[in-house]
């Protein structure tokens, strides 16, 4: 079953696609997995059924297109991208109190008609029918789907409510705790030490961010943990992420206009040092740690 989309919504998307595809047209930037989490996330709200007492339902089918070349850089990690971006829609379902009949089947498309950095995310809610409490359909899915989804997965790893060759379903995990989508690359981590943004805003004034969790987001979207209102920031345009190595990074994310970065233009990605300073649009951000 498609999940429908709210007219509201259509026209914002419509908008959206007005005022971004010229930009993409002239300055084409790769697609980043972060700013495809995003799109996901965006996608599952656009797309919720509306049930009784005010619930809603939301699609765990997700047929993501992208163009060769972002398919092909992608493609190496995979396996983990895929596991990340199923885990954080079911965080994200949790928090938006959203009802999610299964664990979300996130499937990439290579499409030769899209552009570098260009995405399509069509969704879907497959029925249950039959198949048993919290358990997928296969209804829904084809022969060739199904041989395409395992292809995805790691050996021995099923897909959740799917029989396997024996007969045997791997039964997904509870929405209201699902594991941490960060759950790999967090093995193992030092702990956080203490560190914080200075932000030394366009009007005046400054205001001071203390970064308590290891991946934290700066752009114009609201969804962002740092809002930065400035049109000539990319709606996802850095990322700051710590590192097993007990290092804070910042990276672009395929922004338009870059960072600037102790007074370096256009710089992508930089291991961030105490005291090091770094621009995004008008507002000028001074990193410090202990």
């Amino acid at each position: 079953m498609k999940a429908r989309q709210n007219p509201l919504t259509k026209v914002e998307a419509f908008i959206q696609r007005m005022v971004e595809g010229p930009f993409a047209l002239l300055f084409p930037s790769r697609v980043e997995p972060v700013e495809l989490m995003r799109k996901l996330e965006r996608a599952m709200e656009d797309n919720t059924l509306l049930q009784g007492e005010g619930r809603r339902l939301a699609p765990n089918i997700y047929d993501v297109y992208l163009s060769i070349k972002d398919h092909q850089q992608l493609a190496p990690s995979l396996t983990m991208l895929l596991r990340d971006w199923q885990n954080n829609l079911v965080d994200f379902a949790r928090h938006r109190h959203y009802t999610l009949r299964t664990m979300p089947v996130i499937r990439l498309h290579a499409e030769s008609s899209l552009r570098t950095g260009e995405v399509r995310i069509e969704t879907e809610l497959a029925d249950r029918q039959a198949a048993g409490e919290g358990a997928m359909a296969t209804q829904a899915l084809s022969a060739e789907q199904l041989a395409a989804l395992r292809a995805q997965l790691p050996p021995g790893q099923q897909l959740p409510g799917i029989p396997n060759s024996a007969g045997q379903s791997a039964m997904p995990s509870q929405v209201s705790e699902p594991s941490n989508p960060n759950w790999q690359s967090m093995q193992n981590m030092p702990p956080l030490p203490q560190a914080w943004l200075t932000i030394r805003l366009p009007q005046g004034g400054q205001q001071v961010y203390r970064i308590e969790k290891s991946i934290i987001n700066i752009g114009r979207q609201l969804s962002n943990d740092i809002i930065v209102e400035d049109k000539r920031v990319s709606r996802y345009h850095a990322q700051i992420k710590f590192q097993a190595d007990g290092q804070f990074v910042i990276f672009d994310l395929g922004s338009t206009n870059g960072i600037t970065i102790n007074n370096t233009p256009q710089m992508r990605q930089h291991v961030l040092r105490n005291g090091d300073r770094f621009i995004i649009g008008s507002y000028n951000f001074v990193f410090e740690r202990r």
